[in-house]
């Protein structure tokens, strides 16, 4: 019995290292095995996977993106691969108990997740000498965001996406209970009551994938791609009350309003997951140097011409930064 569980936990490992290569074609994996070097950041206890596409000149700037609640940095190679070729240093790292990176794998909180983004960004500026810029997609926008807030030495961001941890109605817009979302008192009394339930029970797993509207992720364009984030072993399939909790009282160390950073917001009208008006309503809050714009895609994509369209966006807002 103990050498058959010792064998199913070596088979999971495997498949995690390996089953991410399923996304890509042969020339980008290629292009990954030789040219992109993996680091490891040490945050809020535990090692933080990097990937790093690294380019030959020591004063290109360097682009980290920050993936979302349903993602990993592997998942982005064609989009690090293109603004790698448009000049960027591009650093993808894994938030704590996802991807490659460390730590219990449902049982975390979103101020673990900025630490780990604020970490990378100080390792990164100590490393590499080119200006340092950040962006972020869905929950990642959002993080991006509040990591700059709490002192992420960047020069602008960009948030594909941009989601108000600290407010309630935002954080159940992002569920599938965002019909909820507008009803007076509701957002508060979700809040409330998640709170003083993760209190009692802070360990209690919920499963992740029944709490967002996960088919809805990429538009009808990426064919196949639901079907094979399903059964990839890497992605959040549980979380915790804790972490759940957190998603409620973790509003940013800078208000939206208050901000002074230069940011991209990107906004993308096909988006079923999540409705383009949070983000919008987001951007509108939103102080200091600022850029809008929407693109015609769903909440996340790949391919179409998706990763040329963001980079030339993202390139032409970071040259004027």
């Amino acid at each position: 019995m103990l050498s058959t569980l010792h064998h199913q936990t070596e088979s999971i490992t495997q498949m995690q290292q390996t089953y991410w290569r399923t996304y890509h074609a042969e020339a980008p994996l290629a292009r990954f095995d030789s040219l992109c070097r993996s680091y490891k950041v040490t945050s809020t206890g535990v090692n933080i996977h990097v990937d790093a596409y690294e380019r030959p000149e020591q004063d290109a700037p360097v682009l980290i993106f920050n993936h979302g609640g349903g993602g990993y940095s592997r998942l982005f190679i064609p989009l690090a691969f293109t603004l790698y070729d448009r000049g960027y240093t591009v650093l993808c790292p894994d938030q704590r108990g996802q991807g490659l990176s460390e730590g219990d794998r449902s049982d975390f909180t979103l101020s673990q997740f900025v630490q780990n983004i604020v970490d990378v960004a100080h390792w990164a500026r100590a490393r590499y000498s080119g200006k340092l810029f950040m962006a972020g997609g869905s929950l990642g926008g959002g993080l991006t965001y509040k990591a700059a807030a709490a002192g992420a030495p960047v020069a602008a961001i960009v948030c594909h996406n941009l989601y108000d941890f600290g407010n309630a109605r935002d954080t159940l817009a992002v569920s599938r209970f965002a019909l909820l979302a507008d009803l007076p008192g509701v957002a508060s009394l979700f809040a409330s009551n998640t709170r003083f339930f993760a209190k009692l029970l802070p360990n209690l797993r919920l499963p992740y994938r029944l709490l967002g509207r996960f088919d809805k992720m990429v538009d009808e364009r990426a064919v196949n791609f639901y079907a094979q984030w399903l059964a990839d072993p890497l992605p959040i399939r549980r979380i915790s009350l804790r972490y759940m909790a957190s998603t409620f009282s973790t509003p940013p160390a800078i208000p939206l309003q208050e901000n002074k950073m230069p940011i991209l917001v990107i906004n993308q009208t096909r988006d079923q997951m999540v409705s383009p008006a949070v983000t919008k309503r987001n951007y509108d809050k939103l102080g200091g140097p600022k850029q809008y714009v929407a693109i015609d895609y769903g909440h996340w994509a790949f391919g179409a011409g998706f990763e040329e369209e963001w980079s030339d966006i993202v390139d032409r807002f970071l040259q004027q930064c």
